[in-house]
């Protein structure tokens, strides 16, 4: 299967760090990720609202030649208020202007925030003849089941695709019906598996959706502490009669 090359680059100051090292080391049979040329100062903003229009965007970011697609990262509000648009065949801009409040306070990453959105990218890449449609839009539902095409109308409701997000059987369907690779959607779904909250937050999760059962738990694990404490003191003392 061939790999898609995409090409991350930052729009002025994003405000929360991006770590770079970690998506370019992302291991993938889809995607592999690189850190290009970046904007360290951008201009005023343009629109009404100190929103960035596409148009302004489309005359500072330049597709990569090298790459399949480039992903432009901003921190300043987009046209019409969306998180993420495209400004061309080869080039996208993802924002992260009030999202990356909302994963953070949901104990996501932005890094989870920037790869779902890459696969939402790369999946309407693979799909629609090597290029981001401009049809894009048409491909989102309104229904939120935690695909990669959920609208998210309410900027919040990204937080249902961000844990080991999905393709839902009408977008499974609609990318069948194009022209993919046999083995790109068993290794996207295998791939968005990997999108996950951190393991502390996956077992704090847990204890609050099951109090009593971590309780149990709890209580067993401190019992079986202390009987494994007194055989090894048992033990030792056979070794030590001192200790006794």
């Amino acid at each position: 299967m061939h790999q898609l090359k995409i090409t991350i680059v930052s729009l002025g100051s994003l405000k929360y760090p991006v770590n770079m090292s970690y998506l370019e080391g992302w291991k993938s049979q889809i995607l592999k990720l690189s850190h290009g040329a970046s904007i360290g100062h951008l201009p005023d903003a343009e629109g009404d609202n100190w929103e960035y229009t596409s148009d302004q965007l489309s005359s500072l970011v330049h597709a990569d030649n090298n790459a399949s697609f480039t992903v432009a990262l901003i921190s300043a509000p987009l046209e019409d208020n969306y998180y993420m648009r495209r400004l061309g065949d080869k080039v996208a801009v993802l924002s992260l202007f009030e999202m990356a409040e909302i994963v953070r306070f949901s104990d996501f990453t932005v890094e989870n925030y920037i790869l779902r959105n890459i696969y939402e990218l790369a999946v309407l890449y693979a799909a629609n003849g090597a290029l981001i449609p401009s049809d894009a839009y048409s491909w989102a539902h309104d229904d939120v089941r935690g695909c990669l095409f959920d609208m998210n109308a309410n900027k919040s409701d990204i937080v249902f695709s961000l844990h080991q997000p999905k393709l839902c059987d009408a977008c499974k369907t609609r990318v069948l019906s194009k022209q993919v690779d046999s083995g790109f959607l068993p290794a996207l779904t295998k791939e968005l598996q990997k999108i996950k909250k951190a393991l502390y937050f996956r077992m704090s999760e847990w204890v609050k959706t099951h109090p009593i059962l971590a309780l149990i738990v709890a209580a067993l694990s401190a019992i079986s502490l202390n009987l494994i404490a007194s055989v090894i003191f048992e033990k030792a003392k056979c070794l030590f009669p001192w200790l006794g």
